[in-house]
Order: structure tokens, then sequence, then C-alpha cells
């Protein structure tokens, strides 16, 4: 008996969620060489947990022993992501991305940065 529920235990293993993640990354389509990507955890309300905003050869990330950057909101679902990342002292706002989802996991919408608005196109996993 012992022996069937510790084979049973094993194969269900593989049905359990894999601790996993998936992202973004989405580029600018007007040539100023800005982008933004993020890894979002595989958990109950999808949270962002990584960001990193490309600037040309410059990067501001969220991550490292002084992240340059914080997720100040985000929210991330089948049909948008909507992520504002700021400062570390929450000062004011280094980017605003807003798109949309669409058909193949391709996305495309605005990314505000500096006042200006920047159009993008993302590819998600």
């Amino acid at each position: 008996m012992k022996r069937s529920l510790f084979l049973a235990m094993l194969l269900l293993l593989p049905a359990s969620p894999a601790l996993a993640t998936g992202g973004f990354d989405c580029r600018a389509t007007d040539g100023s060489g800005i982008a933004l990507s993020g890894a979002v955890g595989r958990v109950v309300g999808n949270p962002l947990v990584t960001s990193h905003l490309r600037l040309g050869e410059r990067t501001l990330s969220t991550t490292g022993a002084e992240p340059a950057l914080v997720i100040a909101r985000s929210w991330l679902d089948a049909e948008r992501i909507w992520v504002d990342l700021a400062d570390p002292r929450l000062s004011r706002f280094e980017a605003q991305l807003r798109v949309r989802v669409g058909a193949n996991w391709t996305a495309t919408g605005n990314l505000v940065r500096g006042g200006r608005t920047h159009p993008v196109r993302c590819e998600v996993e």
C-alpha cells in the first residue's frame, strides 16, 4: 500500500504548477532606442517581479544592489499590460507603459518617458 501511494505521488508531481516566470519585451517603433522588459511571476495576480528600461546603451533596472527603478504600479492580464516605473524615492515616474495584448501574444501601445510618448510593439511570453 505504501509503495502504491508513493508511486501515485510521484506521478502527480509533473501535473503541479511550475515555479516559472513569463514576461514581456517592448521596443519603441519610432527609432528612439527605448525598450522596456519585465518578468512576471506565474502566481495569482501575475505580479511584475523585475523590469529593465533600456535607453539606447544605458539600462535602468529594478534589480541589483542599488536599483535605479522601482515598480510603482503594474497590471498584467490577457488583455493589457500597464506598468509604471518610478525612481527609488517614488518622486517621479521614469516610464509608463500602456499596451493592449492582441492575437499571438503581441501587444501594441505607448510608453511615456520624460514627457514624450513613444509607440511600442511588445512580445509577450
